[in-house]
């Protein structure tokens, strides 16, 4: 390797890392456009594989280092096995950056200019963002666009969506540098014009929220994962969610993702009268257990009460709740026998019903798919998700999780119910704000209203559809003819 790729190729890794300060919990969304300028630089210089590699290498290695908390907290593996494994996940998803800079190592002639370039880096970055969401059910985690809010870029969320705003955010890297390295201040007309356009969105944005307000009471109960599953301790978490998880005040209570640790017919008898308690108040309660799906189990959302709906999990976390490769990996380390990594895939896909509130459920990782969330709003007005990042601790991935769910709220304007065993439990509004939120590893009742939203926002009717269209027109526009370019 000559110093000038070994270089860039340490300034790529480098620039990746900051861009893991673009995301909560540091939220310097400024920190993506210095790390995409930096992507983008040293793809420019130095075209091909390695650099997007290494550049991916930095961003993931920082910014989901903490798969590795549960692999040593809950699955027994030592330091060195969980930084082995843990480094070879953010080597897997590098490849898609490095993807990214081969295309345009491939494809750079057609696009000879610094400002086709950038136009080309853009489409190429946010094709392989969408292609690392869906391939092997995807991981949409680190996506650009995420950090958007509170930032100039935010009034987009509801018109383009995520993927959207990583197009605008490359975009105006990538004339900011231009601008920087050809000493052209003309270039920094786009960069103005679309922070101008998002700072004006931002202005219009108005969820219709007049619908009534509802009393909502999120339960926190920080149980120790290493003792949830175990059969003996069973009577005291029932007792602990009776005694503790039920306010009297409010008419909606949530429990986390698999509060109960048992099927739901189980739970059901364990409860008992409880059904019939809180349909003499008018109440409901939608609590997290074990579905059960021809012979196998499935990650539930079941509800008590004057509630209606019950709903499954469809977009698994593998390893997680299935173990790709189960006959070759399982019992080979304890990390691939967790209690809950034998889950299928469930059927029933029901709207959670709270009076007039209208809750389309999404459970732990399912928040993160764009898609689903737009599927599962459609007849909605609030948004419902359920976790367990205990598996995570002192970790960022929680406060990653949490923006995300922010960012979901801002896309379709419904204001997001979002209940987790050890935090963070929140309540966020239409526009994507916390309004309420409880402490990390603190066992408590979260106490709040939600008012519905009945808004259709353009992302919502369109999804990805114009970013697609406008990628296309602006690759088209810019490409230069091949009858036109010299023979070489």
């Amino acid at each position: 390797m000559d110093l000038a790729r070994l270089r860039n190729s340490v300034i790529a890794l480098a620039a990746g890392a900051i861009g893991t300060l673009g995301f909560a919990p540091f939220e310097l969304w400024w920190c993506a456009l210095i790390s995409l300028a930096g992507w983008m630089w040293c793809t420019q210089r130095t075209p091909g594989f390695s650099i997007g590699f290494w550049y991916g290498l930095g961003l993931f290695s920082t910014g989901v280092s903490w798969v590795s908390v549960s692999m040593i907290d809950h699955g027994g593996a030592s330091l060195v096995l969980a930084t082995l494994m843990t480094g070879i996940f953010a080597a897997g998803l590098a490849i898609f950056p490095g993807l990214a800079s081969l295309g345009f190592a491939m494809w750079r002639r057609r696009w000879p200019t610094p400002a086709r370039e950038v136009i080309l880096l853009t489409a190429l970055w946010v094709t392989l963002e969408a292609f690392r969401s869906w391939f092997l059910t995807g991981f949409p985690w680190l996506l650009m666009g995420y950090v958007a809010l509170d930032s100039p870029f935010e009034g987009y969320l509801s018109w383009v969506g995520t993927y959207g705003v990583s197009a605008l955010l490359t975009l105006t890297a990538g004339f900011l540098c231009v601008s920087a390295l050809t000493r052209r201040l003309s270039w920094l007309v786009v960069p103005a014009f679309i922070i101008s356009c998002g700072l004006f969105l931002n202005t219009r944005f108005g969820p219709d929220t007049e619908g009534a307000a509802v009393n909502v009471a999120l339960w926190q109960p920080v149980i120790e994962q290493s003792k949830k599953w175990k059969p003996e301790h069973r009577a005291s978490w029932i007792a602990l969610h009776l005694n503790e998880g039920l306010p009297q005040e409010a008419s909606l209570i949530v429990w986390p993702e698999t509060a109960l640790p048992m099927t739901e017919d189980t739970a059901r008898d364990a409860l008992g009268p409880l059904d019939d308690d809180l349909r003499a108040r008018n109440a409901t309660l939608v609590s997290g257990v074990l579905g059960q799906h021809r012979g196998r189990y499935t990650n539930r959302l079941m509800t008590l009460g004057t509630g209606a709906g019950t709903y499954d999990k469809t977009r698994l976390v593998p390893f997680g709740e299935y173990v790709p490769l189960e006959s070759v990996l399982r019992g080979l380390i304890a990390f691939f026998d967790l209690p809950m990594s034998a889950i299928v895939p469930g059927v029933v896909q029901d709207t959670l019903i709270h009076g007039s509130l209208k809750m389309a459920p999404l459970i732990c990782y399912e928040i993160a798919y764009a898609g689903i969330a737009r599927q599962q709003s459609r007849n909605a007005n609030a948004i419902l998700t359920v976790s367990n990042d205990t598996w995570f601790g002192h970790s960022i991935g929680p406060n990653q999780h949490q923006e995300i769910a922010q960012i979901r709220a801002r896309e379709l304007a419904k204001p997001v119910i979002r209940a987790t065993n050890d935090g963070l439990t929140t309540l966020i509004n239409a526009r994507g704000d916390i309004t309420h939120q409880l402490p990390r590893f603190e066992r408590g009742v979260l106490m709040g209203t939600v008012t519905p939203s009945e808004t259709v926002t353009p992302y919502s009717r369109a999804g990805e559809a114009p970013v697609i269209l406008l990628l296309v027109i602006l690759l088209t526009l810019s490409r230069r003819n091949e009858a036109t370019m010299p023979t070489l």
